[in-house]
């Protein structure tokens, strides 16, 4: 029993303090508005997809296609390594006009594999699109370069060279707006618990009861601001017909005074 009144009593406080809950959404979204469309720097990604085949024997089985599908994890570390990684810096500041160190190509560059595929991607994140698509292909070749004389493999594909995209990875606005809402409205609840908790003032005759173990002798009904403005216009028609009633109850007396005045 006392845990449905606490629930009922939580959503009777939601229910009052509705608006500083709905306030604090909105604030919610105008802060993470300011962040995606002002602040926060966007980024753009590109890929480069690559196949890599090893050396074929007279007999194929399926240990092959095993042994082809790890390697790629050999290919992500050789690809995120420094001898790729400092190739690739040299070049794209040559070529390009980009510089950047070997340790910072290892963090804007990410190998994925395909479930259960030869094939992966080599794929760039950068504050450019035309810098995140040349980061990519310049990778591939290098890679490319290097693969064929460290694992000695018999084949590289690149499948398909990586373009520059006009959308940008990051940040996710409309999951940016989402959570910034959820966060919002989460403050404002928070708010309205701790305003309420706050609160000492007692609202209801049972906190008298139950809370101090008080006995109640009376009651005093609480006007809503209708029956207020209702209870002034009628006090001014009463006081004026007390008024009328006072003359004409003076009047006898007076026309009597008048009478004995005529007769002296």
């Amino acid at each position: 029993m006392e845990e449905t009144i606490s629930i009922k009593q939580l959503f009777e406080l939601l229910r009052k303090r509705l608006g500083l809950i709905v306030v604090g959404g909105l604030v919610g979204v105008l802060i993470a508005g300011l962040l995606a469309f002002f602040i926060l720097t966007p980024k753009y990604s590109s890929q480069a997809q690559l196949v890599v085949t090893l050396p074929q024997t007279e007999t194929t089985n399926a240990n092959d296609v095993n042994t082809n599908l790890q390697m790629i994890n050999t290919y992500k570390d050789i690809i995120t390594g420094d001898l790729v990684t400092n190739e690739v810096a040299d070049k794209l500041n040559a070529d390009y006009g980009i510089k950047m160190s070997a340790g910072g190509l290892k963090e804007a560059i990410q190998v994925e594999q395909n479930q259960n595929s030869q094939m992966f991607s080599i794929i760039a994140t950068s504050t450019s699109p035309r810098a995140a698509a040349n980061i990519s292909n310049v990778t591939a070749e290098i890679f490319k370069e290097n693969a064929k004389d460290v694992l000695n493999v018999d084949r590289i594909s690149i499948i398909s060279k990586a373009v520059a995209g006009n959308q940008p990875v990051f940040p996710n606005k409309k999951l940016t707006l989402a959570v910034g809402l959820l966060l919002g409205l989460m403050l404002g609840v928070l708010l309205a618990i701790v305003l309420e908790l706050l609160d000492r003032t007692v609202k209801e005759s049972r906190t008298l009861t139950d809370e101090f173990g008080l006995t109640i002798l009376g009651n005093v009904p609480a006007m809503t601001q209708k029956e207020l403005n209702a209870k002034l216009r009628r006090e001014p028609i009463s006081t004026i017909n007390r008024k009328a009633s006072d003359r004409k109850a003076a009047e006898p007396s007076t026309n009597v005074e008048r009478r004995r005045r005529n007769r002296v």
